[in-house]
């Protein structure tokens, strides 16, 4: 049975692997000249960049992919526990970190925020239970609709509590912390789905728990890495590429697919779909209007080659905007590019010297926009980029803009050009209600059997694991439907 994968992104190749070990034959459609979707590389001027997510959780499900397929995970990419995991910066000027170990944190906590110890311990220690559940529930399953499946959800919503499901995660906060820099940075998990604290329910506290209790890790190498050791492991299973060859349609026609093309024409049995999924309805002729409202976040992001070196910066550095509702607000409620900013910083090469060179830091420097293409003018770029130098320079007490040797910058509409994300929200739907968390896309087409979805914008959701996930679901729901076919 023949199965054509659009798009060689983290979903798409980890589909297209295990399908390959099943037996199918898979061949791999890509816009671009190369491998990873989001989830790129830039290489340029002795400065290496990972241009998209830059945090890595759950490794154990990489390894997991790569074992499902009879390989050694460690023949391909390896990794490594990250004791410090954020640093974050307040209007105060204070910062504190953020470890993987909870009880430090707590401490950091108390020590800098003035946050007791034991209450945040016990803040925290319903959302353990409640993510636990999710887990095993949303995430790992392929969402069957069995008495195993309504018997966890009914124990997640007992659990979670009807308030929490519709209670904002920053009001929940608010009364629980009682504390402004701590709420602040838990409230910053909402934008991990590229949703507004303010709008989330608040059982989505219990993303928290992915990167404080399960662990943050960094891939040696960079985040670049793990799509490379996919692509090989692809390769070795018999997985065909052509890149450079863009989708033009896609039609359902005989129990078949009909995929168009800019080069040539395909017919296969299935069709899996790593493009975004918006995108993808569009080129089914399925031309429905998607508002801007109901998009997650997008971004601006500033690829800077500095020369020199920071030691009051880390790996990941947040530094928190004046008024966080009200950069929210503006960003979800008025649509445009908010007054101030909360400025992401990455800089891989404090732990990957080869990133940057010697005496140097590659800084992936990223702020939370509206899913608006139209309001990224020129003039835009360039207040935003001032407002990030004041902003750093204020903190840091230097002049960052003398020290500027490489520039390249990533916005809504240079990502849909790259990767096919819809208006460059990074995540599809954002998730600022149960409605919207419930509707998130599927991976099955409800119409047509023969299309699946995978990658960020559909179920489980975005980041690098849920990307995979959604791969590794959709590969076994396949496997499992056409088993006989695949033997033949």
């Amino acid at each position: 049975m023949k199965i054509i994968v659009l798009g060689a992104g983290i979903g798409g190749m980890s589909a297209a692997a295990l399908l390959a070990y099943q037996g199918f034959d898979v061949k791999i459609l890509e816009q671009n000249a190369n491998y990873g979707g989001k989830a790129g590389q830039i290489n340029e001027s002795n400065y290496i960049f990972d241009t998209g997510p830059s945090l890595l959780t759950f490794p154990e499900w990489i390894d997991e992919l790569f074992e499902q397929c009879n390989k050694n995970p460690r023949d391909y990419f390896d990794y490594f526990h990250l004791d410090k995991i954020t640093r974050y910066f307040f209007k105060d000027d204070s910062y504190l970190d953020v470890t993987s170990d909870l009880e430090l944190t707590s401490k950091n906590f108390e020590k800098y925020s003035g946050l007791e110890s034991k209450k945040f311990l016990k803040y925290f220690k319903l959302w353990e239970k409640i993510y636990e559940i999710s887990e095993r529930t949303f995430l790992k399953g392929e969402m069957t609709y069995n008495l195993s499946f309504f018997k966890n959800a009914f124990l997640w919503f007992t659990k979670a509590g009807v308030r929490n499901i519709f209670s904002s995660m920053a009001n929940y906060n608010s009364n629980k912390l009682e504390n402004k820099n701590v709420e602040q940075i838990m409230n910053r998990f909402a934008t991990y789905t590229g949703s507004s604290p303010y709008k989330t329910p608040a059982f989505m506290n219990q993303l928290a728990v992915v990167e404080m209790i399960k662990g943050a890790y960094f891939p040696k190498g960079g985040m670049f890495s793990i799509p490379s050791a996919l692509y090989q492991l692809c390769l070795d299973l018999g997985v065909n590429f052509s890149f450079n060859e863009k989708v033009c349609s896609l039609k359902i026609e005989n129990n078949g697919v009909f995929v168009q093309t800019e080069n040539e024409s395909y017919y296969p049995e299935i069709c899996i779909s790593n493009i975004d999924y918006f995108v993808t309805q569009k080129l089914m002729s399925n031309n429905s209007f998607i508002s801007p409202e109901k998009l997650s976040t997008s971004a601006i992001v500033f690829y800077w080659g500095i020369r020199s070196q920071f030691n009051q910066l880390e790996l990941h550095n947040i530094l928190f905007s004046e008024d966080y509702r009200k950069e929210f607000s503006e960003i979800f409620d008025s649509q445009k590019i908010p007054d101030e900013l909360t400025i992401y910083i990455n800089i891989t090469s404090k732990l990957e010297p080869s990133h940057a060179p010697e005496g140097c830091e590659n800084w992936f420097v990223m702020v939370n926009i509206p899913p608006r293409p139209d309001l990224v003018t020129n003039n835009e770029i360039q207040r935003v980029k001032k407002f990030i130098i004041k902003t750093i320079n204020y903190k840091l007490k230097t002049d960052i803009d003398q020290l500027i040797e490489f520039e390249q910058i990533l916005t809504p509409n240079t990502l849909f050009k790259d990767t096919g994300a819809f208006n460059g929200a990074l995540y599809g739907d954002h998730q600022n209600s149960l409605h919207s968390i419930i509707k998130r896309k599927k991976n099955e087409d409800i119409e047509n059997k023969n299309v699946f979805y995978v990658g960020g914008s559909v179920h489980p959701g975005g980041g690098i694991p849920l990307a995979l996930r959604s791969g590794v679901n959709t590969a076994k729901k396949i496997k499992n439907a056409y088993k006989e076919v695949s033997l033949l």
